[in-house]
């Protein structure tokens, strides 16, 4: 035996239970003051043995602590349920050994079985088979208490094996069950483990307990703010129903086996069904998939489908609590939605293939989403900010060639426009009478210096729209040789508007600094006459 085997001393320090052995008390007051709830645990009980249940009964203490330690003086009661009729026993002379069990019974000294360490004779009389209550006490400390409804007989009551010995899971009665069948007699018709480690109960699972090295332990759960869903697989190219995945990371140390997952706060599911413990240390990844091959790693399976259309969600929770939503309005095969680090949602980068033709980052760090632009906005060395855009009177159109002659008109037609402040590009439109519109767009801010003449042309190439070297911006509309209207305008604000009756071959339009118009004379590229991108000489 585990505990060290004792017995009840004479007569005369019976009346502990009245108060006497001044000795004894003194000591059991200051063991009371080193001991703790739960430092020992009742972890067996056998009060409906086979036959008489005058001798034979039992009841199985657990040291949970590191330390030895004397019982003298402490106190063993039992009693009904609702505490009426109380006997006690009060030990004497006895001691348990760290992490031990310690077996007390009814038998007589000289006749205990091997498997009693200590006897507490008839002091407790007959311990009653239903609603009755058993506890340990150190004067005041109530170290454990456990009660019970009902007993079978010949089988004791035990704390299930699977749980390591603890003063407050014993506290309940789905913890417990009548020794299992397969345990091997401990004497004719009676059976329990008395003194060694108790058997499994009925292998259920029990409810906020999973299992850990054999022993049940508290599952742990996330609390709001632990849980985010990173990153999820609707619409992979391949059949959805093998790779299709989900992505969540958990902030906290976790236990899976509580964890629910589904597409709407009323179809979360459990997603881990077993009882070992299924932990997860915080900061990692875990995904979920619709089968092994979804991703190059997946932890645990993915028990609902992902829709690929239409406004859907994706949830989190415990106990049907939601902890975390994700919501996503269509898919696009082969390319899984991403929430990066600032919480930015967007599809995975063509960078980023895990599998043929699939992209994203199952069970990795997400990177961070490219930055969209706000309506107004532009990227200045790869940082946003506001458009500065030209008002009234920061630009004019001072040139245009309508109809050129080294080339076609297709390549050689050409606008300049100058800027009177420092602005960007962005948004300008130019438009002529047939409503036929260029708008520059650029997420770039295109910024040009005050007193800048921006060219926009037909053909960029100085090798096919007749010479003109630089070139800020492309021209999509057409002019007309003769009754022409071209408007600059910016956000429907017009800026300014010129007007021909006609136009000469290889010559262009030229307005000068007070506004006076004017062929062109000096020749560029390929012979055309007009100076692109160059201020205007004076007209005379």
């Amino acid at each position: 035996m585990a505990g060290v085997r004792r017995w009840v001393h004479g007569f005369a320090c019976w009346v502990l239970l009245l108060g006497g052995c001044g000795r004894e008390a003194v000591v059991a007051a200051t063991i009371c003051d080193d001991l703790e709830a739960g430092d020992l645990v009742v972890t067996e009980l056998h009060a409906n043995p086979n036959g008489s249940d005058g001798e034979g009964e039992y009841i199985e203490l657990f040291n949970t602590t590191r330390s030895s330690f004397a019982l003298d003086g402490l106190m063993l009661t039992a009693s009904r349920a609702d505490g009426a009729s109380p006997k006690a026993h009060r030990f004497i002379g006895a001691s348990i050994d760290a992490g031990a069990y310690f077996v007390v019974g009814n038998a007589p000294v000289d006749s205990m079985p091997a498997h009693v360490d200590y006897s507490y004779g008839k002091t407790l009389g007959n311990l009653r088979n239903s609603d009755a209550v058993v506890s340990v006490r150190c004067g005041e400390l109530l170290i454990d208490q456990v009660s019970y409804e009902q007993t079978i007989d010949g089988r004791a009551l035990q704390l299930d094996g699977r749980l390591a010995p603890d003063h407050e899971l014993n506290d309940q009665a789905v913890h417990w069950c009548a020794t299992p069948e397969g345990v091997d007699q401990i004497s004719d018709g009676n059976f329990g483990t008395p003194g060694a480690p108790n058997s499994p109960c009925e292998v259920v699972q029990i409810e906020g307990l999973c299992f850990e090295g054999g022993a049940g332990r508290a599952i742990r759960v996330p609390a709001p703010g632990e849980v985010q869903i990173t990153e999820w697989m609707a619409n992979p190219e391949g059949a959805d129903g093998d790779f299709e995945w989900v992505e969540v990371r958990f902030d906290a140390d976790t236990d899976l086996n509580a964890f629910q997952l589904g597409p709407a706060p009323d179809a979360l599911k459990v997603v881990i069904k077993q009882e070992d413990c299924f932990r997860v240390d915080a900061g990692v990844r875990v995904v979920f998939g619709a089968s092994p091959a979804a991703a190059p790693r997946v932890d645990a399976e993915l028990e609902f489908s992902l829709g690929n259309s239409g406004e859907r969600s994706i949830l989190a929770g415990v106990d049907g609590i939601v902890l975390d939503r994700v919501d996503y309005d269509g898919t696009v095969e082969g390319a899984a939605w991403q929430v990066d680090p600032h919480g930015e949602l967007c599809l995975a980068l063509p960078q980023d293939e895990y599998l043929a033709d699939n992209f994203g980052t199952p069970g990795d760090t997400n990177p961070s989403c490219p930055l969209v632009l706000a309506p107004g906005m532009c990227f200045d060395d790869g940082t946003p900010r506001d458009v500065v855009s030209p008002g009234t009177g920061d630009a004019a159109i001072t040139e245009w060639m309508a109809n050129p002659a080294a080339v076609g008109n297709r390549e050689g037609e050409w606008v300049e426009v100058r800027l009177e402040a420092a602005v960007d590009l962005n948004g300008l439109v130019l438009s002529d009478l047939t409503s036929s519109t260029t708008t520059v767009e650029s997420e770039d801010c295109l910024r040009v210096p005050a007193g800048a003449h921006v060219v926009f042309a037909r053909n960029t190439n100085p090798s096919e729209n007749g010479g003109v070297e630089q070139v800020d911006a492309e021209l999509s509309l057409s002019l007309n040789n003769s009754n022409e209207t071209i408007t600059l305008s910016i956000d429907g604000q017009t800026l300014d508007s010129v007007t021909y009756e006609r136009s000469t071959a290889g010559v262009a339009t030229q307005i000068d600094e007070i506004g006076n118009v004017c062929a062109a004379v000096h020749a560029y590229g390929e012979g055309d006459l007009g100076t692109p991108g160059l201020a205007n000489p004076w007209c005379f």
